[in-house]
């Protein structure tokens, strides 16, 4: 049973012809506001993790810990090799990232979710293009923030997130700052338990480490069509599980971060 709140993962289910007037963003996202950046407008939410996730306090303990753990594992040579960014990086100054796109290379990224430590405690930030207009808006929330930041966590991100993002950047002439440090977790964890597990999708490492089986999420594949469908009729209902899946990726995300720290394999 999922720890996050599944209220998300239901209310998009209108089927192809829906039903009744279309539901704009902020009945189903009521924390999230219509927000000004350099290159226009878009939707964003911002959330704490204790209000979508029921054990947010200890994973944020975990988090924590595992950043104040990495620089002696790293001394005394326990760190696997692809771990090593944590050494350096304060939790503060790293951010976790998600993004989802309208498909593959040239098409838009419409999605950006973020989980960072926020006066010591886990928050959510989601930037969403309501349509294809708001996407360098999108885009130019992640390049303010990068800035600030020492660490950019993701996962399967270096071969995919991350060069996404900076090609639509320049795509738009948006000015992408250069990143300090890139941990991708899919590395560490192919390392880890690809001999245990019969592969390392993100949500086969979310079952085996954290007993969980999401209910009421939408398939990776199915996410392009959907946002296509919410440009075109404007219904939040249809894209809200593509928020919950979002959120739910960020908080394995962190939970295979908290794993990776406290279970180290030798010679990974």
């Amino acid at each position: 049973m999922s720890g996050l709140d599944d209220r998300a993962a239901h209310v998009g289910d209108v089927g192809e012809g829906g039903v009744g007037a279309p539901s704009d963003l902020l009945t189903c996202f009521p924390e999230g506001a219509v927000c000004e950046t350099s290159h226009g407008r878009l939707f964003a939410c911002h959330i704490g993790l204790p209000d979508i996730y029921r054990g947010a306090a200890l994973l944020t303990k975990q988090y924590l810990s595992a950043f104040r753990a990495a620089p002696g594992l790293a001394g005394r040579g326990d760190l696997p090799r692809h771990l090593e960014p944590l050494a350096d990086a304060d939790p503060a100054d790293a951010v976790l990232i998600d993004a989802e796109t309208a498909g593959f290379h040239g098409r838009p990224l419409f999605l950006i979710g973020l989980a960072r430590v926020q006066d010591r405690h886990l928050a959510i930030s989601q930037y969403f293009a309501r349509d294809y207009a708001e996407e360098p808006a999108v885009l130019s929330a992640l390049a303010d923030l990068l800035p600030e930041l020492r660490l950019l966590v993701s996962f399967n991100g270096k071969a995919f997130d991350w060069p996404f993002a900076r090609d639509r950047m320049a795509y738009h002439r948006i000015p992408c700052p250069p990143l300090v440090a890139h941990l991708d977790l899919l590395h560490p964890s192919r390392r880890r338990w690809r001999a245990h597990l019969p592969n390392c999708k993100l949500e086969t490492l979310e079952r085996y480490l954290s007993g969980r089986w999401r209910t009421g999420d939408i398939a990776g594949a199915d996410i392009p069509k959907r946002y296509h469908d919410y440009v075109r009729r404007q219904d939040a209902r249809l894209i809200a599980p593509i928020f919950h899946h979002n959120r739910m990726d960020l908080i394995t995300m962190i939970e295979l971060l908290v794993a990776l720290v406290s279970q180290p394999a030798a010679g990974a």
